[in-house]
């Protein structure tokens, strides 16, 4: 499939110039209608995802509210580092939850600035922003591209974006 090239070509650039940037964050917008089948043909090129929201379940959910909030960042560093110098991840729906009081930006650039981290975004992109959720819903979150300073975008339909 000549998509599924394209991209891992894409997401093979971005690792080698990945090094000289102040964040090792590289974001794969991937349109909802082909994850599935993408993620799949990914995984037949032997990357191996982790699958974020349920790690995190696994680890929190005998939790409070309250401690979840707390131990959210530390869970996610500590999974991303169980993976070596590099991780891929999908599945980051569980950032968005607005119990977790949390920024999912922020976090992911967090543990990207000492390990390489590939993350399958979770929403769209647009030609100024990266989306998740709608307007309106308490999960809304936009990312002005011109503001992803040292991130790399990929869109998986026309390439890298910044």
């Amino acid at each position: 499939m000549i998509l599924i090239d394209n991209l891992l070509t894409d997401v093979r650039a971005a690792l080698d110039r990945v090094e000289y940037q102040s964040y090792k964050l590289i974001l794969v917008v991937i349109p909802e209608d082909f994850r599935r089948e993408i993620e799949a043909e990914i995984l037949n090129n032997s990357i191996g995802f982790v699958n974020l929201s349920k790690e995190l379940a696994r680890k929190l959910v005998s939790l409070s509210i309250r401690e979840r909030v707390r131990r959210l960042e530390a869970e996610v560093d500590k999974i991303a580092n169980d993976c070596g110098s590099s991780v891929w991840l999908t599945k980051l729906d569980v950032l968005f939850e607005p119990a977790l009081d949390n920024d999912p930006m922020r976090l992911l650039k967090g543990i990207a600035k000492s390990k390489t981290v590939v993350a399958i975004w979770p929403g769209e992109i647009t030609e100024t922003s990266v989306v998740y959720s709608k307007p309106g819903k308490p999960d809304y979150k936009t990312y002005p591209l011109k503001e992803l300073n040292d991130i790399q975008v990929i869109d998986a339909c026309n390439g890298v974006m910044k």
